[in-house]
C-alpha cells in the first residue's frame, strides 16, 4: 500500500470489545481477548501491525429454564409453555436464542388476549452461582463436598435462566382484552376525507359494514375478517383479517384503526379502506434472446427477441373482488436484427376467485389459508417460418393456497392442452431424409393434472436463504387407461400422450453487503407410456421436454443448442440446419458470484463471475437410432457439460439488463469417434469429453435478457 489508512487506536479497542461480546452471545462468557500492537518503518513509513489473540475459555450450557409468570398468564399460555425449539438442556448458552425465546412468548402472549404486551415487557434472568454454598447452617464435610462441585463446574459451567416480566412496567400491559365493536368502511373515497356514516346495524358477529357506493358485497366482506367481537385478543387473527384484504388487489389503501375500552377491558376496531381502480389496463415491451413463453422458449429459433404485452384487467367483479385478466401478447424472433426467423401471438384469459370454490364443507376450506381458484383459456399461434406452424390451446381449473408465509401451493386438477403442428416446407423435406425427427414433432393432447409446491428453507435467516420447488404433472394415466381403445390411430383420443414428469429445484444464496453467492442445483425428469398410435420407446411431448442453453440455462451455448448426452444427430442433420434439441431428462447445477460495481446515473452497474455444469438426456437411446443420447450413469463424466463466463447488469431498479458470455469450456458433443464425413468431422477431437476444444471453448456465446437467470 502507498497511501494506507492512519492507524486509528479506537478503532482497534472497539473490534476487541466487538469480539469480547460476540464471544459471549455464543457461551463463551469467561472469554478474554489481548491486542498486541507493533510498529515499525517500511517504506519511509511508519506502520503499526495488531494481533488479536482470543482465549475462549470453557463453554456454558443450560442447566435449567424456569418461567416466573402468575398462574393466570401460564394458563393462558397453555400446557405446551416449556415446549420451545430455542432453547434445551445441556445445549450451548446462546443470546440470540434467549432473544428468540422472548419473541415466542411475546407472540403467545398477544395471541392469548394480551394486546399490550410487547418484547421489553419479558426479560430473561441468567444464574451461574452455586445456592448451596451460601447455606450458613451446612456441616464442614458437606460444605467441602459443594466446593469440589463448584470447582468442577467451573471446568464445565452452566446457566440457569428464568424469564420473568420486567419490573415497572406499565400495568395495563398485563390486562386481558377482548374483540369489541368491528366498523368496516369498504369503499371509502378521498374526496370524503374524515366523513363517516352513521354505523348500520351490527351482524350476529358483531361486525358493521359502512358502505358508502355499494362497491363490495356485505357478505364477502364479512368471510375475510377473522376478528370476531367479543372474543380473546388475538394477533394472528389481526395479521391475517389484512393479509387477506391486501392480497385481494382491490383495494390501494387499507387502514386498521384500534381503540381500547380500559374499563371493559376491549378493543375496538375500524378498518377503512380505498379501493383500487376498478379496470387496468398497461402495455409492456420486453426483449431478450429468447423471448420467455413457455411454447416460446420451445419452439422458438431466433437469437434475439421483442414481444409486447397488453393487459385488461377487472379487480371486482360481482361485488366479490373477483379478478378478470386479459392478456394479448405479440412477439417476434429474428437473428443478427436482420432476418426474422419466428412470430407469436397469444391471447391469456384468467378468472381469479379470492376463495376455494370446491365441492367441500367450509372446515375443510379453512385449512387453505390464503386461497384463490384460478381458471384459465389460452390460445397461442407460432409460425417459424418454412418449418412450421403452432397452434395451441390450454385450458385449466386450479387451486393456489399458502399453508404458511414460507409455503406456496399452486394444484390443477383439470388440465387440458391441445397442439396442432402443420410442417412447412423446410421441415417436410427433413422428415423424407431423416424420418427420426417424427419422434419429437407431432400432433399433441394433453388431459391430466400438475401440482406446484414452493418452500422458503430458511424464512428468518437474512443472510443465507434456502428455497424448494417440486414440479409435477401427468396426462393421460386415468384417460389413457380407461379408454386406451381411443387412443389407436383415427381414434378421438389418437393424439393422447401419456406421460409423468417431475422436477425439484433448489437454491441457495449467501448475501453480503456489496455481493453475493447463488448457487441452484435442478434435475427433472419424465416417463412417456405407449398409446394405440404411439408406440416403442416412445418420448416426452417436445412442449412438455426439457432444454438446455440460452440466457437463462447453460450460456455457453444458444438456446435448445446443447446435447442430447454427447449425440451428435441433430447437429449433423440436414447440415445442422435444424439442431433444435429437447429430451426427457435434465440435470444442471449453477454458481454465481454477483458483486457492486459502481454506480451509474442513479442506477448501479453489477457484475457477475458464473459456472453452468449440465446437459439433457433421452431415457434411453430409442432403440439404437440415437447413440449416446441415453441417460447412463458410466456415461455421466464424459457427457456434462461445463460453461463459464461473465457478465455485466445495469440495475434500474424496477427492472434489470443483464448481458452474458458464456464460454463452452466442456462441450461433449466432441471426440475422436466423430469420423466418417466432412459434417461430422466438424465434431472431432483428440480427446473424449470435449474439455478445452480448440478453437469452440474461447468462443464465447453472448446471452442478453431481462432479470436474473435464477
Amino acid at each position: 500500500m502507498d497511501n494506507p489508512s492512519m492507524y486509528n487506536d479506537f478503532a482497534v479497542k472497539q473490534s476487541a470489545s466487538n469480539m469480547n461480546n460476540f464471544m459471549s452471545s455464543m457461551g463463551y462468557r469467561k472469554n478474554s481477548i489481548k491486542v498486541d500492537s507493533l510498529s515499525k518503518i517500511k517504506k519511509g513509513q511508519k506502520r503499526v501491525s495488531t494481533t488479536f489473540s482470543i482465549y475462549p475459555g470453557p463453554l456454558f450450557t443450560i442447566d435449567s429454564i424456569s418461567y416466573l409468570f402468575s398462574d393466570e398468564m401460564k394458563r393462558s399460555l397453555g400446557s405446551d409453555l416449556l415446549q420451545n425449539e430455542s432453547l434445551k438442556k445441556n445445549t450451548p448458552f446462546s443470546y440470540s436464542a434467549i432473544d428468540v425465546e422472548i419473541s415466542r412468548l411475546t407472540e403467545r402472549f398477544q395471541n392469548n388476549g394480551y394486546y399490550k404486551i410487547t418484547k421489553e415487557d419479558i426479560i430473561a434472568e441468567v444464574d451461574t452461582s452455586s445456592p448451596a454454598l451460601l447455606n450458613a447452617g451446612m456441616d464442614v464435610f458437606s460444605h467441602a463436598v459443594q466446593l469440589r462441585k463448584a470447582a468442577l463446574k467451573s471446568l464445565q459451567p452452566t446457566v440457569s435462566i428464568q424469564f420473568r416480566l420486567r419490573d415497572g412496567r406499565d400495568s395495563t400491559h398485563l390486562h386481558y382484552y377482548r374483540i369489541g365493536k368491528i366498523d368496516i368502511y369498504p369503499d371509502l373515497q378521498p374526496e370524503f376525507g374524515d366523513t363517516l356514516m352513521v354505523s348500520n346495524e351490527a351482524d350476529s358477529s358483531g361486525i358493521r359494514i359502512h358502505s358508502m357506493l355499494n362497491s363490495f358485497d356485505e357478505r364477502f366482506i364479512r368471510e375475510n375478517i377473522l376478528l370476531k367481537s367479543g372474543g380473546i385478543f388475538n394477533r394472528d387473527d389481526y395479521n391475517r383479517t389484512l393479509n387477506n384484504f391486501n392480497r385481494l388487489g382491490s383495494w390501494q389503501n387499507i387502514n386498521m384503526i384500534s381503540e381500547t375500552d380500559e374499563i371493559n377491558k376491549l378493543v375496538h376496531y375500524t378498518l377503512r379502506m380505498q379501493p383500487a381502480k376498478r379496470q387496468f389496463f398497461s402495455i409492456d415491451l420486453e426483449g431478450s434472446s429468447i423471448i420467455n413463453t413457455s411454447q416460446m422458449v420451445q419452439v422458438g429459433t431466433g437469437r434475439v427477441g421483442l414481444a409486447n404485452n397488453f393487459t385488461l384487467r377487472n379487480r371486482n367483479i360481482g361485488k366479490k373482488a373477483i379478478q378478470l385478466e386479459n392478456n394479448l401478447r405479440t412477439g417476434i424472433e429474428f437473428n443478427n436484427f436482420k432476418k426474422i426467423l419466428s412470430g407469436e401471438i397469444s391471447l391469456t384469459n384468467r378468472l381469479t376467485f379470492p376463495r376455494m370454490v370446491a365441492p367441500v364443507s367450509d372446515k375443510l376450506k379453512s385449512y387453505f389459508q390464503q386461497a384463490r381458484t384460478v381458471v384459465s383459456a389460452d390460445i397461442s399461434y407460432i409460425d417459424r417460418f418454412q418449418f412450421f406452424k403452432l397452434n395451441t390451446f390450454n385450458t385449466y381449473w386450479g387451486y393456489e393456497w399458502k399453508p404458511n408465509p414460507a409455503t406456496t401451493w399452486q394444484f390443477r386438477p383439470l388440465n387440458f392442452e391441445y397442439t396442432r403442428f402443420t410442417p412447412d416446407s423446410l421441415f417436410l423435406q427433413s422428415i423424407r431424409d431423416f424420418p427420426l425427427l417424427l419422434y419429437t414433432y407431432n400432433n399433441g393432447l394433453i388431459i391430466g393434472m400438475n401440482a406446484l409446491y414452493n418452500r422458503n428453507l430458511t424464512p428468518n435467516n437474512s443472510r443465507k436463504t434456502s428455497l424448494l420447488k417440486v414440479y409435477a404433472e401427468e396426462s393421460g394415466l386415468a384417460t389413457g387407461a380407461l379408454l386406451g381403445s381411443l387412443t389407436d390411430p383415427g381414434k378421438a383420443l389418437t393424439n393422447l400422450y401419456r406421460f409423468v414428469k417431475m422436477d425439484v429445484e433448489f437454491k441457495h444464496i449467501i448475501t453480503h453487503q456489496n455481493s453475493s453467492l447463488h448457487f441452484r442445483a435442478f434435475a427433472g425428469g419424465g416417463i412417456a407410456l405407449p398409446t394405440g398410435s404411439r408406440k416403442g420407446q416412445v418420448t416426452l411431448p417436445f412442449f412438455k421436454s426439457y432444454i438446455a442453453g440460452g440466457p437463462n440455462s447453460m450460456r455457453g451455448w444458444s438456446i435448445r443448442k446443447l446435447g442430447i448426452g454427447s449425440n451428435i444427430f441433430y447437429d449433423t442433420v440436414a447440415n445442422g440446419r435444424f439442431n433444435d434439441k429437447y429430451a426427457d431428462m435434465q440435470l444442471e447445477a449453477n454458481l454465481e458470484f454477483r458483486f457492486n460495481l459502481f454506480p451509474f446515473y442513479g442506477f448501479w452497474m453489477r457484475g457477475a463471475v458464473f459456472t453452468d455444469i449440465g446437459n439433457i438426456w433421452f431415457r434411453n437411446d430409442l432403440d439404437g437410432t440415437l447413440k449416446n443420447a441415453g441417460f447412463r450413469l458410466n456415461q455421466l463424466g464424459k457427457d456434462i457439460a461445463v460453461a463459464s463466463g461473465l457478465g455485466a447488469r445495469v440495475d434500474f431498479n424496477y427492472f434489470l439488463l443483464r448481458f452474458d458470455l458464456g464460454f463452452p469450456v466442456k462441450d461433449p458433443r466432441y471426440g475422436p469417434d466423430n469420423r466418417g464425413n466432412q459434417n461430422i468431422e466438424r465434431f472431432y477431437a483428440k480427446s473424449s469429453g470435449g474439455w478445452f476444444v480448440d478453437n469452440v471453448w474461447n468462443k464465447p456465446t453472448f446471452q442478453f435478457a431481462i432479470g436474473y437467470p435464477f
